[in-house]
């Protein structure tokens, strides 16, 4: 029996670079499974993280909200557990919602709205990573943390969170065969979160030799462009230790590998969808890709996140499925959309209407037209010392925060965000509108106050625990079969332990 709803396929990468993708106008990126979302279904050209930064840009993704609301403001914020998910909402409409791979949830409530969880997550629930930026910006020692020896790293091999990305796989797959099996009538939402092809810019043999170095652009920094920094930007390459852009070879291979483990995710979302058709599923079945941010790549002479640049916020988002056209969109949309747009195109209820996003589903459907829309995400997290907001608005993109001039880039003109024009004459209308936009309901020294008392509370928290941790937070993976026979073993990701003692 199938079930008059669709089932929901959300598939996600990790600090996936979009314009490292063929359906993103790569020339030489093998992405096939991704292309093939893309080319039977509705593309975003200008989607963007809520918050480019691993937990605050899910959990507002999950919650619909603004990160100053839902007080997620870095990797180590608890998002509480009264905060309703479209995850409940799918729930609460008879799905059977399952959660495979990484969210990041820290705090003791590691569902937030899924029934299942198939897999335990890759990185501490807890408070280890909370740092404190009252006086200024925390710079951790060089070789340790989100920095430039990262990037000297890179080359051939393999490390813990593939091995972790190989279980989410596997599991999916082989969950997917039993839900196709049980042949229920009971619709499924199934999250599967790979933590690929965030950095370590690592990449087995098999997917660096898909690749070669000197194909490999390296980005091109004008001479002295340190110096135009926006305070924003120059506290992120103070933190990341990245006064100096990398040399080029060290670029190249960075970005070599990065090729290769998205050919590796994309052979993950292969699996997955291979299983999902072989079941009889496909045609009952929105499939959604998304990233929750981006990477800089060497841009601006910048690697990660973190930054209100394009490479580091905007994000991948493509959905196929039934009654879903096949184009491409341009206007600006956000991952705070996703929530009620996928509880519109399955047509059940949001718990929680109260949302920041908005329902993207007449566009994706054919109902709608573009319109000049406009997006707002915001940043509190690692390398910055206040919070800041940007929006994007038609082509123009503005940058604030307090106590600072706002940056602004005409993206049609300058796309590579080089040329503020800010103070031009010909944007001061835009300025002065956008401006007014951004604080209409944001209060950037309130939101700044209650950052800083959050990480306070957090590292007092720590200090009072010692060397002891709440490992009840962690969610343990069930056990997996062994193939063959009837004895089954407990996984524990040890890539969290790992972390944690680097970043402590």
């Amino acid at each position: 029996m199938r079930s008059d709803k669709p089932n929901v396929l959300m598939l996600m990468g990790d600090q996936h670079p979009v314009y490292m993708t063929g359906c993103y106008g790569h020339p030489f990126a093998r992405t096939p499974s991704m292309d093939s979302i893309a080319e039977q279904g509705t593309t975003f050209d200008a989607a963007y993280c809520a918050s480019p930064l691993c937990a605050p840009s899910r959990a507002a993704m999950m919650t619909g909200r603004h990160v100053h609301s839902i007080e997620v403001w870095d990797n180590a914020s608890p998002l509480r557990c009264d905060w309703p998910t479209f995850a409940h909402s799918f729930t609460a409409a008879g799905y059977r919602t399952i959660l495979c791979g990484k969210m990041h949830f820290v705090g003791p409530d590691q569902h937030h709205g899924f029934e299942e969880r198939w897999t335990q997550d890759i990185y501490p629930s807890t408070f280890d990573w909370t740092i404190s930026n009252r006086e200024r910006v925390f710079v951790k020692p060089r070789g340790t943390g989100q920095g430039r020896h990262r990037v000297y790293e890179s080359g051939v091999g393999r490390t813990p969170d593939m091995d972790y990305d190989e279980e989410v796989a596997f599991r999916a797959v082989t969950g997917l065969r039993a839900i196709a099996r049980e042949n229920s009538n009971r619709p499924f939402f199934l999250c599967v979160s790979f933590n690929g092809p965030h950095y370590p810019f690592r990449a087995p043999r098999e997917y660096w030799d898909l690749y070669r170095d000197q194909d490999i652009r390296v980005p091109e920094l004008p001479e002295g462009f340190q110096s135009e920094d926006h305070p924003t930007v120059q506290w992120v390459r103070d933190a990341t230790h990245l006064e100096e852009p990398v040399p080029e070879d060290i670029c190249r291979r960075a970005k070599h590998a990065t090729l290769g483990r998205l050919t590796m995710l994309d052979d993950y979302l292969d699996r997955i969808l291979t299983e999902l058709s072989d079941g009889g599923l496909e045609d009952d079945t929105i499939v959604l890709y998304a990233s929750d941010h981006g990477d800089m790549m060497g841009e601006h002479g910048l690697w990660f996140k973190c930054t209100h640049y394009e490479w580091s916020s905007r994000v991948p988002l493509m959905v196929k499925g039934p009654g879903i056209r096949r184009g491409r969109i341009d206007e600006p949309v956000s991952l705070l959309d996703l929530g009620p747009t996928l509880c519109s195109l399955a047509g059940i209820d949001q718990v929680y209407p109260r949302t920041d996003g908005r329902d993207l589903s007449p566009l994706v459907t054919g109902e709608g037209e573009n319109v000049d829309g406009e997006m707002i995400f915001e940043y509190y997290g690692d390398g910055t010392w206040r919070g800041w907001r940007t929006i994007r608005r038609g082509k123009l993109k503005l940058t604030y925060a307090p106590g600072f001039e706002p940056l602004i880039f005409d993206l049609e003109r300058d796309p590579g965000e080089w040329n503020d024009v800010a103070r031009d004459p010909d944007y001061q209308g835009a300025r002065e509108r956008m401006m007014e936009t951004i604080l209409q309901d944001w209060n950037p020294e309130e939101c700044d106050e209650r950052r800083y008392l959050s990480e306070e509370r957090r590292l007092a928290i720590l200090k009072a625990l010692g060397p002891k941790r709440p490992e009840s937070w962690i969610y343990p993976s069930p056990p997996v079969p062994h193939p063959g026979t009837g004895h089954s073993r407990r996984t524990r990701f040890t890539g969290q332990d790992e972390e944690r003692k680097e970043q402590t």
